[in-house]
């Protein structure tokens, strides 16, 4: 069974990869969130913060996995691994970053967090070859309902 999913055009979805990297670069350079109780709080065993690196850096990763799944046809895995890397090395990169900005720094946790994050992107490449990637226009004539 195949799910058909909406493919758009290459360059709404690179300027939704160059959008995610450029939010998480703004939020983490430019203009860094003041420190709140959320930051503290551990809500089980990790602090709220991580999470955030978490789930930044897993959408991160899913958008340059969306972006290229066209082109990466029998090398999937190949493709998974260069996405874990690239987003892990800007994760890195970002962090490396804020240690030259006021009232921030390197904290490796962080470092892990994305790395983490960026691997959830595993799924998408599990189930590609169950998915039907077709252009928005043809997808959408495919979905219409009928009325009986």
């Amino acid at each position: 069974m195949t799910v058909r999913v909406p493919l758009l055009p290459p360059l709404v979805r690179w300027a939704l990869v160059a959008g995610v990297a450029a939010f998480i670069f703004y939020a983490s350079i430019l203009s860094p969130p003041p420190e709140t109780v959320v930051d503290t709080a551990q809500p089980g065993f990790l602090p709220l913060d991580k999470w955030r690196h978490f789930v930044a850096y897993a959408t991160l990763g899913y958008a340059p996995a969306y972006a290229t799944s066209t082109i990466w046809d029998g090398r999937r895995w190949r493709a998974f691994v260069l996405v874990v890397v690239l987003t892990s090395l800007y994760g890195a990169g970002i962090e490396l970053g804020q240690s030259v900005v006021p009232d921030r720094g390197f904290d490796p946790g962080d470092v892990v967090a994305n790395a983490l994050g960026a691997t959830l992107v595993l799924f998408w490449f599990a189930i590609r070859p169950r998915l039907e990637l077709m252009p928005v226009s043809q997808w959408d004539s495919g979905c219409e309902s009928t009325d009986s």
